[in-house]
Order: C-alpha cells, then sequence, then structure tokens
C-alpha cells in the first residue's frame, strides 16, 4: 500500500526545510496506455525542517506516535487502514500528528485521505521541456486489483481488473498554480496534475527460455532517467520475470521502445545515468549486479549450463561491472 508523495522544499535547492503532500488520485485510473487516466489534488501533510524531524526520530518511540491493532478494537477511536497489504486499527496518539507525518507517513496518509493502493514503486525521473514525469510500478499486482484481499480498497480509486506481474511505467503531467486539500497555494510549478499509463508489461505462460513476461516489451521497470538531448526515457529493469534484465530507450516523441542491452542472467539493470553532454560527448551509464541470483524463471537446466560461467566471470556471483553507452557521431563513409 503505497501512495504518490510530494515534498515542496521552502526555498530552491534547499531541502533542509519543506511541505509534505500525498496525492488523491481521481476517478479514470487506469493502466491502459490508450486509457486518458486521472486527475491528483495534494493533500498537505505537515511542514518541518530536517532539525525538527531529527529530534523526532531521537524523542520518540514507535508506541509513542501511533496505536496499531491488528484485529478490530470494536473502539469509535480507531481506523482501519490498510499497510503493506494487511489490515490494521490504528489511531494517532494525542498531539503527535506532526511526527506521525514525518515518521509513520504511510499510515498518516491513508488516514489523511491519500491514493494508499499501489503497489511498489521505484524510480522517478523528469522530462523537463514536456514538464512531464514518469515513475515506474515494479508490479500491478494484490492492493492495486479490485477486490484483491491484500490491500485493495474502493477509496483509493486504484483499481484493476487483473493483475499484471510485469508492471509498467506511468507519467505524471506537471503544472504551476495548484492548491492543497485546505485551499493553501503549492509553492511549485512541478506539481503533478494528471496520471496515467505510459508503457505497461505483459504476462505470458512461461516461454521456451524461462520467460513469464513479454521479452518484447518491459518488465518490472525499477531504474529510470529522462534524457532531454536525446528525448529518451531510460528504463532498466529488476525482474523475477525477465531471464536477463534489459536496458530499454523509449523515444518520448517517436513512440519507440528499443532494447539497448541485455544483463547476465539473475542480474539487475542498475546504475542508471543520462549525461546529455561531457566534452562533447552524450553518455548513458549503466551498471549491473548480482549476476547469478537465480530465480523462478530460471530453469534448473538453465541454472546448470550458466552458473559455472557466471561465477567464473563475476567472481563466483560477487562481480558487478561498471560501463556506459555512447556513440561517435560520425559514421563511415562510401565513395
Amino acid at each position: 500500500n503505497s501512495g504518490l508523495f510530494m515534498f515542496v522544499a521552502d526555498n530552491e535547492k534547499d531541502l533542509s526545510a519543506g511541505t509534505l503532500y500525498v496525492a488523491k488520485v481521481g476517478a479514470g485510473f487506469s493502466v491502459d496506455p490508450a486509457a486518458a487516466g486521472a486527475d491528483l489534488t495534494w493533500i498537505r501533510l505537515g511542514h518541518a525542517t530536517s532539525a525538527e524531524v531529527e529530534a523526532m526520530a531521537k524523542s520518540n518511540r514507535p508506541q509513542d506516535v501511533i496505536d496499531v491493532k491488528w484485529t478490530d478494537p470494536a473502539d469509535a477511536n480507531y481506523r482501519k487502514i490498510f499497510a503493506g497489504g494487511t489490515a490494521q486499527w490504528v489511531r494517532i496518539m494525542p498531539g503527535k500528528e506532526k511526527v506521525a507525518a514525518f515518521l509513520e507517513t504511510h499510515r498518516y496518509a491513508y488516514l489523511a485521505g491519500g491514493s494508499m493502493g499501489f503497489t511498489k514503486m521505484e524510480g522517478t525521473t523528469v522530462n523537463i521541456k514536456d514538464k512531464t514525469a514518469y515513475s515506474a510500478l515494479q508490479n500491478i499486482v494484490d492492493s492495486m486489483v479490485k477486490g484483491n484481499a491484500k490491500g485493495w480498497n474502493a477509496e483509493s480509486n486504484i483499481s484493476v481488473d487483473t493483475a499484471i506481474n510485469a508492471g509498467g511505467v506511468l507519467q505524471h503531467k506537471l503544472a504551476g498554480g495548484q492548491k492543497d486539500n485546505q485551499g493553501a497555494a503549492i509553492n511549485s510549478e512541478w506539481v503533478p496534475v494528471h496520471t496515467s499509463a505510459l508503457l505497461v508489461g505483459k504476462d505470458i505462460a512461461a516461454d521456451a527460455l524461462g520467460n513469464k513476461a513479454d521479452p518484447e516489451l518491459v518488465a518490472n521497470p525499477d531504474n529510470l532517467k529522462f534524457s532531454e538531448k536525446l528525448r529518451t526515457l531510460f528504463i532498466g529493469e529488476d525482474s523475477g520475470y525477465h531471464v536477463n534484465n534489459f536496458l530499454w530507450a523509449y523515444n518520448v516523441d517517436t513512440k519507440q521502445l528499443t532494447r539497448l542491452l541485455s544483463t547476465p542472467a539473475g542480474a539487475e539493470s542498475t546504475g542508471l545515468h543520462a549525461v546529455d553532454e561531457l566534452n562533447g560527448w552524450t553518455y548513458i551509464m549503466s551498471n549491473f549486479q548480482h549476476a547469478g541470483d537465480w530465480g523462478s524463471q530460471h530453469t534448473q537446466a538453465l541454472r546448470d549450463t550458466l552458473d559455472p560461467l557466471v561465477r567464473a566471470n563475476y567472481r563466483d556471483r560477487f562481480g558487478a561491472s561498471v560501463g556506459y553507452l555512447t556513440a561517435d557521431p560520425t559514421s563511415i563513409k562510401l565513395v
């Protein structure tokens, strides 16, 4: 049971003080890229400085801030919420609302009316020119699936008919001039006001290699980075549904999705960074880690074949690689 959160700093380039918000998803949420999507409004959770949060953490125990019951206490002072896919009945201890906002954020956001129905969120990046942000959804299951006992709640307005283990990428339109649920101005020109699906994976029956998600589509996105110069969203996977994790490039103008590289079986595509220009060159940083981290998508025959190779090449499975992609802008000329 996760949500979309936003922190707006009091001063530009200074994160030591600011206001925390949680999104309320409006009607129309969908993971169909052809659908219009849903508007977002923002609920103010609280304002604090870094020093205040540090002091809160040093002076409060969890039980000082929030009282949690795992069965219905039949007491109107408690509210039923879902956290981590499990029903809980909670109440904030008297005078601890601000502490709860910053130290028990997910539970407090649910109580405040935030849409706490997303599953695991991963990377976020921003397309400055188009004023669009992107968020990776590792999977679309459990609390996002209508009627699912593991955390789904109608008040979140997040409801899909069928689980998609392969996950997807959301896009959020950004705008200024927004107000929070209390009518106060939000001090940012980069507030997400509308969300929709951009790319969604596809679950399949295991293919001959062992893939449980279509290898021609993104599965379980993790790292996201946007290149303004290339007008391209780069997507690194950390998937239990692809035998090999991939790095993808999605051009937002042509709408073309291209697979750029494949990591060794079991390795996560990570360390992603788009360097638009450095001494006249463009670089896409790309790493991988934990090669040979076998999962259910790796058949025993595949493991038997690859495990000795992974151990020989990647320090007995404790090795990783750091690298980059680039290109020479001058092509070969035929004369």
